[in-house]
């Protein structure tokens, strides 16, 4: 509700669905002090969710196609929607926005925030429905006016299964961060030398207690000095680790707190650990690069991160298998004083929120400008969305816009 706060004006169209999630949902533990857990292994061929495609939330399509394309119907030509834009995760989304934007005979934008079929944590669907499901998620991106995916990797699967000709444009668009969380947030008064992790721990933090007792052989000094601070949730299979620290290193489990507490921490850290997931780069790595502190991030593929943090001064990229040059790092900012946040350059401002916004501003002036030439797939040309100029008369409908805390129904 805060964010829908920042744009009045916007209509927001309502829909309420029955969601299968209720019936398979499982308990998250935490709060009160206690470590939040999370992470149940993935679904196999007889879980339930296994069985929905796209997802658990497939019953929101028909529901949110109706109530969007009437409101669509009765707005008139002269204020119609101009595009339609689904984001996902859930999948639903840009398949609702698949089904309305050829109603109204409009174009529609697929923005992917996370993969589809090749999500980590997608269900092994048997295979008769995977293959159906590849070839939904194929039929959404052909489909689309433009496909904005946070990293390329995300959606090369489907690009490389389309004909070059229905191919639609491909932008890379990061999740970026919000300037106001910034705004005012005192550092937490953390112990020197705190290594701080915020967001979900996904998976053992041996890689670094390894580099952890290495520094301290490298400078038995630090022995008694290391803090290692996970601020958030923690996988079930992590947690046995992360509470078993090598000795002369003590571990600070925070459960999940609001985003500016969360900023608090990490403006506060000597060193931030950021981890590669796959390909996938967290969001937070963005964050991190905001607060201007040092960063370790580990990596394991070598996606985007690697691009991300390229022009960071005070980014340290290298692969978990690298321990010495790690432990040489962290021995080295810890015989330093704690060293002042940096103001964000350029290349660090060029993922606020604010500019995010005017990239797809201008990607959206530029997709609705193809429709209406009639241009498709390898005809319509790159797209220049850093200098196209942003029309503000644009009327754009968006799913999901909110998601609301009733778990019953499912609203856009």
């Amino acid at each position: 509700e805060t964010l829908l706060d920042q744009v009045p004006g916007v209509e927001i169209i309502r829909a309420r669905a029955p969601e299968f999630s209720l019936f398979y949902r499982g308990q998250t533990t935490g709060g009160g002090g206690a470590p939040a857990l999370r992470g149940a292994p993935r679904r196999g061929a007889l879980h339930p969710k296994a069985w929905l495609v796209p997802d658990a939330h497939l019953l929101w399509h028909p529901f949110a196609v109706r109530a969007a394309v009437r409101a669509g119907r009765r707005r008139g030509p002269a204020a119609r929607w101009d595009a339609v834009m689904g984001t996902s995760f859930p999948p639903t989304a840009p398949l609702i926005a698949r089904t309305i934007a050829r109603r109204l005979g409009i174009p529609y934008l697929t923005d992917f925030r996370d993969s589809w079929t090749r999500y980590y944590r997608a269900p092994r669907r048997p295979p008769p429905l995977a293959a159906f499901e590849r070839w939904l998620e194929a039929r959404v991106v052909a489909g689309a006016a433009a496909v904005v995916a946070v990293d390329a990797h995300m959606v090369e699967h489907v690009f490389a299964r389309l004909a070059e000709a229905d191919r639609p444009p491909l932008h890379v668009i990061q999740n970026g961060y919000d300037e106001d969380d910034f705004r005012g947030v005192v550092p937490a008064p953390l112990p020197a030398f705190s290594i701080v992790h915020t967001g979900q721990l996904r998976r053992s933090p041996s890689s670094l207690w390894d580099v952890l007792s290495q520094a301290v052989r490298e400078r038995p000094a630090l022995h008694g000095g290391l803090h290692f601070w996970q601020v958030g949730y923690v996988d079930a299979g992590a947690m046995a680790d992360l509470q078993a620290p090598p000795e002369g290193v003590t571990v600070h489990i925070v459960p999940p707190v609001p985003q500016r507490e969360a900023i608090g921490y990490m403006l506060g850290a000597d060193l931030l650990l950021v981890e590669e997931y796959g390909s996938v780069m967290p969001s937070k790595t963005l964050q991190y690069l905001r607060t201007g502190r040092p960063i370790l991030a580990f990596l394991e593929d070598g996606g985007v991160i690697r691009e991300v943090l390229a022009a960071a001064a005070q980014a340290h990229v290298m692969g978990r298998h690298e321990v010495a040059r790690a432990a040489t790092l962290v021995a080295a900012l810890a015989a330093r004083p704690r060293s002042r946040p940096e103001e964000p350059g350029g290349a660090v401002v060029a993922y606020s929120r604010r500019e995010i916004a005017r990239r797809f501003a201008a990607l959206l002036d530029a997709a609705c400008e193809r429709h209406a030439t009639g241009l498709r797939g390898a005809d319509a040309g790159p797209v220049t969305t850093d200098t196209a100029a942003p029309s503000p008369a644009r009327q754009v409908a968006g799913f999901p816009l909110e998601r609301l805390p009733n778990p019953a129904w499912r609203r856009a």
